[in-house]
């Protein structure tokens, strides 16, 4: 085989080592099974795994929306810290709406619905070892999938009218608002009982960044060789 041909096998080589790490960072969170009450604590997203993906993570929730035994359903939570302080204006995102007391919105139409959201880095850092967790009501937050991510827009807001017909019929925002912008609003802390909970991590793997490094290493001696042979 020409030295060509190796370089160019071996640069593809390194093409497809790159694009493996750059797509494994990432793992999932397994957080409830049960419901664990109206406005209780979720299981928590241990901060080791968020930090495990560096930088800023997207975070997608799966969430099975749980209607109460008496009254309408109102399927919202609020990400929060280990002392129940309230994260929601640190978050951004493109597709999640929140309500003005900084609740977001979960379609319980849905058998299952997922929101995503970006936390940054420097709030992960902020969180103590237990982690993001979730004050949550009418809805089981079954898992979350982590990856690396970057800032999106300011979360679109709806007012609490508003908020019923997305949660309850499944209206989007442009439906209830007209398409208007949404503004930004102080979240607040509802006090609320504690629940506990396990959160187990499946994850999918890192390539590690030496291998890539080795790859183009071995790529570039090729190189240096082939232009001696052609001095």
């Amino acid at each position: 085989m020409k030295i060509k041909k190796i370089i160019a096998a071996i640069a593809a080589g390194a093409i497809a080592v790159s694009m493996m790490a750059i797509n494994a960072f990432a793992s999932t969170v397994t957080l409830n099974s049960d419901y664990t009450g109206a406005w209780s604590q979720s299981a928590f997203i241990p901060k080791s795994e968020l930090t495990a993906i560096g930088g800023d993570v997207k975070v997608t929730l799966h969430i099975t929306p749980k209607a109460p035994l008496i009254g309408t359903v109102n399927s919202v939570f609020g990400p929060m810290d280990a002392n129940w302080t309230r994260l929601t204006d640190e978050l951004t995102s493109d597709t999640a709406v929140r309500k003005e007391d900084g609740m977001i919105i979960v379609n319980s139409t849905l058998a299952e619905d997922t929101v995503s959201f970006v936390i940054s880095s420097a709030t992960i850092d902020n969180l103590t070892d237990d982690g993001l967790a979730f004050q949550i009501n009418d809805m089981i937050i079954t898992s979350a999938d982590l990856e690396a991510g970057a800032p999106e827009g300011a979360m679109r807001t709806v007012n609490e009218e508003q908020s019923g017909p997305m949660i309850q019929e499944g209206k989007t925002y442009e439906e209830v608002t007209g398409g208007a912008a949404s503004t930004d609003a102080a979240s607040t802390d509802d006090a609320a009982p504690a629940s506990d909970g396990e959160t187990t991590s499946t994850t999918t793997g890192n390539v590690p960044a030496a291998a890539m490094v080795s790859v183009m290493a071995v790529a570039g001696a090729a190189a240096v060789a082939s232009r001696k042979r052609q001095g």
